[in-house]
């Protein structure tokens, strides 16, 4: 009979142990959610050769293009969100890529003469 006892009570501080991880792992979980970031957003990505990959973010005002590859992430360049002519919302809703590929491209063209007339002068 004592032997049932110590079984029994071994086995509730078991299940208690348990509830207390299990109730701390949720109130982290719902507490400190690092997947979802209000200041961070990855506008779109871009697929190159050799499974490098270009990254359009918006970070605190600021879109940022990362350059990554499986080994390692590269700061490109940043713009202010005003200097950019995207439309967030629209953007959103169509995941077309051809679009992210042509707003690259006229921004490093309109980068390329600002930076040509800056030598210019």
């Amino acid at each position: 009979m004592n032997y049932l006892w110590e079984t029994f009570k071994i086995s509730f501080y078991l299940v208690l142990v348990i509830a207390f991880i299990l109730a701390i792992y949720y109130l982290i979980k719902n507490r400190f959610n690092l997947n979802n970031s209000r200041q961070m957003e990855i506008i779109d990505t871009m697929r190159l050769a050799n499974g490098e990959t270009i990254y359009l973010v918006k970070v605190f005002g600021e879109i940022v293009m990362l350059g990554g590859s499986k080994e390692e992430l590269n700061y490109l360049k940043s713009w202010p969100i005003e200097e950019i002519d995207l439309d967030f919302k629209k953007l959103e809703k169509n995941t077309n890529k051809s679009d992210f590929k042509k707003k690259l491209k006229n921004i490093l063209a309109k980068d390329n003469n600002s930076n040509s007339s800056d030598q210019d002068a």
